[in-house]
């Protein structure tokens, strides 16, 4: 074999096994991580706290362990953030739509207004983004304790007319099978971007 011949199929060879090193590394390599969400260092385990749904049943966090569940804090009579939060969780829960069952998050929403959101108002809300959301609802002597374990905050503001409104924290929180808060989505929001990284976030569960 001439030299030239002997630096080509050198050459040819370096191409081919940089391209098979690529795809075993996509294949068969760590899982990538997510992209838009925090993943936490060590995962926070959400206190067991008695609550209703939006059907008046009883229902913890702990009762939903065994699934990933996407939670976000808001109340019904919020004229924009939450809104527009469960409607880009509609879509993100529409784009999951092919994962088995087991793998399919569910959706909650807890209420950081107990004294307007009772069962009743909340079936009216939140069922109306996508039938399978849920809504939640614990005492006021009990949410400080359940917002604080998520890293979340509110704060009552009047809005006249002896009425109030709620500030409260937008970000959207990943809880995993064990009733711990995994990972955290800081605003802002797309379905893809939340679709994409549950999908990581499943990637890394079975890769471990």
């Amino acid at each position: 074999m001439s030299r030239n011949h002997f630096i080509v199929a050198a050459v040819v060879l370096a191409i081919v096994a940089a391209t098979a090193g690529a795809w075993l590394a996509a294949h068969l390599g760590a899982p990538e991580m997510p992209v838009h969400a925090r993943m936490l260092n060590t995962p926070r385990p959400v206190p067991d706290l008695p609550g209703l749904d939006h059907h008046g049943e009883p229902l913890r966090i702990q009762d939903l362990e065994g699934r990933w569940t996407i939670a976000f804090f808001g109340f019904t009579h919020c004229p924009d953030i939450c809104p527009a939060t469960l409607q880009v969780l509609a879509g993100a829960r529409r784009l999951l739509d092919d994962l088995p069952a087991e793998d399919r998050p569910e959706v909650v929403m807890i209420s950081v207004d107990p004294q307007r959101d009772v069962p009743e108002r909340l079936a009216e809300y939140v069922p109306f983004f996508h039938p399978e959301f849920r809504g939640l609802t614990v005492a006021d002597a009990h949410l400080p304790e359940l917002t604080r374990s998520f890293g979340a905050a509110y704060a009552y503001s009047p809005a006249g007319d002896d009425s109030y409104t709620v500030d409260h924290t937008a970000s959207v929180f990943v809880v995993d099978r064990q009733a711990r808060v995994a990972a955290v989505f800081p605003t802002p929001h797309t379905a893809e971007g939340i679709a994409e990284d549950m999908r990581r976030i499943l990637k890394l569960e079975a890769s471990r």
